[in-house]
């Protein structure tokens, strides 16, 4: 009976297997299977539809560091020193610096420079995550770090994912502008320097200022900010470094509170992220990544007060580390009243600066 059946009915039988191989296919043809990356569970993979900007525009990434329970200090600078951006425009394909900001007027925006506050989301209970999503709802600037525990000894792998979604994600960036979630940063004025001098850094402006080791005829890259060559290694405390071991002194590095690198130094630490060191202190871990890159122009500003203790304050200052919320809202209202050219309600100078000797060794750099 079976037989009879299987004969008469062999044709239906033969196209219906037929028809369920090509459902099959194309049914996974639509799928897409994603293998997974050494860093794929380190870093939120974001897509461009994740930011309301236009990603492919932004030329300065502003990198700040924050913790995820420090909203506070990252609406601060949302609401200071973060507008200040909208003071670089574009005129006839340059891009010029010009105060344009005040208390109450409309601003023409732009995708040129983008803030990227960077936070490590594992661990963090439903609560903190819902108001993390809700706060970058409201201002499309949070770059979340998934299955990344956010703490101090963490901090040289968040640098390192953060540069690798970069070098991955914003195809016509030219710097990073790389601080923490306590600095003041003049950014306009730090991208006006760089689109008139960089990766020089060399022009009247600003000699009174900077120190570099030679001048080559073509640099491949620009590593520009305040910069230590005798500190001497932490073996207790917070800052200990257990795994240091290539001399009794840090190699020569910006300080972290606010320093500058060029394109090819974010692709460079992103393509060899699986071979470098990380040290509990990032700045001391990115001196170390690019110690020996050839043809970077390594640049000592004195406008850079990023020490562990401010020097004080100075108009002609690029950034300030260690701030307050409060600290933030003055100097930005000073600068609003004096249209960008008072940075400092009362200027004043607790230490001196250093201008680096690149000439002589590292131990003797600073005096």
């Amino acid at each position: 009976m079976f037989a009879v059946l299987l004969k008469r009915y062999k044709g239906m039988i033969l196209a219906s297997i037929l028809f369920f191989y090509l459902g099959c296919g194309i049914t996974l043809s639509f799928i897409r299977i994603e293998c997974a990356s050494p860093t794929s569970n380190a870093i939120t993979r974001k897509s461009k539809e994740n930011f309301d900007n236009n990603l492919d525009k932004i030329e300065y990434a502003v990198l700040i560091i924050s913790n995820p329970l420090n909203e506070a200090k990252r609406d601060a600078i949302r609401a200071t020193w973060a507008n200040f951006i909208d003071n670089i425009f574009i005129e006839n394909g340059e891009h010029l610096y010009k105060w344009n900001h005040t208390w109450t007027g409309n601003t023409i925006k732009h995708d040129l420079i983008k803030c990227f506050f960077v936070v490590g989301t594992e661990g963090l209970d439903a609560e903190k995550m819902k108001k993390i999503q809700a706060e970058h709802t409201r201002s499309n600037d949070l770059l979340l770090l998934n299955n990344f525990e956010d703490s101090y000894k963490n901090l040289a792998k968040k640098l390192i994912n953060s540069l690798e979604w970069m070098s991955n994600n914003l195809k016509e960036l030219k710097y990073v502008i790389k601080c923490d979630d306590d600095s003041f940063v003049r950014v306009d004025l730090i991208v006006r320097d760089l689109e008139a001098f960089a990766p020089e850094m060399s022009g009247p402006m600003i000699s009174q200022y900077v120190t570099y080791k030679k001048s080559l005829p073509t640099y491949k890259g620009l590593y520009w900010g305040y910069f230590d060559g005798r500190a001497r290694v932490f073996l207790n405390g917070k800052w200990q470094e257990k795994e240091w071991f290539l001399c009794d002194t840090y190699l020569p590095y910006a300080l972290g509170g606010g320093y500058v690198i060029s394109r090819s130094i974010v692709d460079y630490i992103a393509k060899n992220s699986q071979f470098l060191s990380h040290y509990n202190s990032e700045d001391v871990s990115m001196g170390v990544w690019t110690a020996a890159l050839d043809g970077i122009n390594r640049v000592h500003d004195t406008r850079f007060d990023t020490e562990w203790k401010s020097r004080g304050c100075d108009s002609n200052m690029l950034v300030r580390h260690k701030q307050t919320p409060s600290d933030m809202f003055q100097m930005y209202k000073t600068l609003v009243h004096s249209q960008g050219t008072k940075l400092c309600k009362t200027e004043s100078a607790l230490r001196k600066s250093y201008h680096y000797n690149w000439n002589s060794l590292p131990s003797v750099c600073c005096k």
